[in-house]
């Protein structure tokens, strides 16, 4: 069995970067610990999940996880109602590219008109999409293949992989689907194995990418990594001659971090300054901005304290001083039967402020303020 880390988890980034599986393995004993307190937490929301899923009791869960799990066991059932569908949960499966090692499924369910899978993510700072999801897609894959061996599964039928995330602070819908068919996840899928044996044959290569190198733990120590940055700068700017092999010395890394604090205020001048273009009309190169992230408040605190008073006591408006926020409002009234006049009047209450202007690579889905400010201007 190869020592190589080619899970379903890192897909993202072994599937971009096909050197970086040996790289880790040569340098574990160098690299900095990878998950922590974050990691456990996501694992017992799983295991609690799970429990509730199967039937058992859930266990003893964090203040505050409990809503969250609830809400995703019932998303689950709420997808489980075609008549003779079957449901796994937390299923053992061999990956369909190395069928030597396992994968965990949290849910899979199939049934004549269609396959699902649903992946819960309990993470809070960083949005999981589903469309083109490798992780997703391996666990699809190798729950169908298996499937494949009992019975037929035409290359028409609808797969559904979705992701749930229902505390991303990003994105406040959880419930993200990607919809394609059995044939299109076979094409995808063959590449995902591609990548596999070039990892395999031993035939890898360094690709830096904002996606590949988000969470490798081997960013430290990469210079294919280092490259992706300093290699852009102004020979001026320039801090340390990059290495010809894979591996930043010590003394590289030394010299480099000296100069952290001058590189990050001339990166952020630079944004500075590329905002102000963009605001002032120039054309947008690679970046464009957007409406920055906000979050709801009240217009008339007073009003909303004599609203709440019906429902919370004075405590729980005012954890421990301020006022508590809509979104916390939101969950502490979860479960209470409210009147439609009630809620009007809560809605009339809350505000929700304009973002900041936020610097954006061109990729990025959300609109460009450009374009906003040209089209009103066409209307005026």
């Amino acid at each position: 069995m190869s020592p190589l880390n080619l899970g379903p988890s890192s897909a993202h980034r072994w599937s971009v970067c096909t050197a970086s599986p040996q790289f880790l393995l040569d340098h574990a004993s160098e690299l900095p610990p990878d998950g922590g307190v974050f990691a456990d937490e996501g694992t017992l929301a799983h295991t609690c999940a799970a429990n509730l899923l199967l039937g058992f009791p859930s266990g003893d869960m964090p203040e505050g996880m409990a809503p969250h799990v609830h809400d995703y066991v019932e998303y689950v059932r709420s997808q489980n109602t075609a008549p003779n569908s079957i449901m796994r949960i937390e299923k053992k499966v061999s990956l369909f590219y190395l069928p030597e090692r396992n994968g965990i499924v949290d849910t899979f369910i199939m049934h004549p008109d269609g396959a699902k899978i649903i992946d819960l993510k309990y993470g809070v700072g960083v949005s999981v999409q589903a469309v083109y999801n490798p992780q997703l897609a391996i666990y699809a894959e190798s729950m169908i293949q298996q499937w494949e061996v009992i019975g037929e599964v035409p290359d028409t039928l609808p797969v559904q992989l979705t992701i749930f995330q229902p505390r991303d602070r990003s994105n406040r819908e959880p419930v993200r689907t990607w919809m394609l068919t059995r044939g299109e996840l076979r094409k995808y899928t063959q590449t995902l194995a591609d990548k596999a044996e070039i990892i395999l044959a031993g035939r890898g290569e360094f690709v830096p990418t904002d996606s590949a190198c988000k969470f490798c733990t081997a960013k430290g120590i990469c210079s294919a990594f280092a490259s992706q940055g300093l290699v852009a700068l102004p020979d001026q700017a320039r801090v340390i001659d990059l290495p010809s092999s894979n591996l930043v010395s010590r003394e590289q890394r030394i010299r480099a971090l000296r100069y952290k604090r001058q590189l990050i205020e001339w990166l952020e001048s630079l944004e500075d300054q590329e905002k102000t273009d963009l605001l002032k009309g120039e054309p947008e190169m690679g970046f464009k901005l957007v409406e920055g992230k906000s979050n709801r408040a009240w217009s008339d605190e007073a009003a909303v304290l004599k609203l709440l008073s019906n429902h919370l006591t004075m405590a729980e408006m005012r954890p421990p001083s301020s006022l508590i926020s809509p979104a916390a409002v939101d969950r502490a009234l979860k479960g209470i039967t409210l009147s439609n006049r009630f809620k009007n009047r809560l809605e009339d209450l809350t505000v929700k402020p304009e973002g900041k202007p936020t610097l954006v690579l061109e990729s990025d889905n959300r609109p460009s303020l450009n374009n906003k400010l040209d089209q009103l201007e066409k209307l005026i």
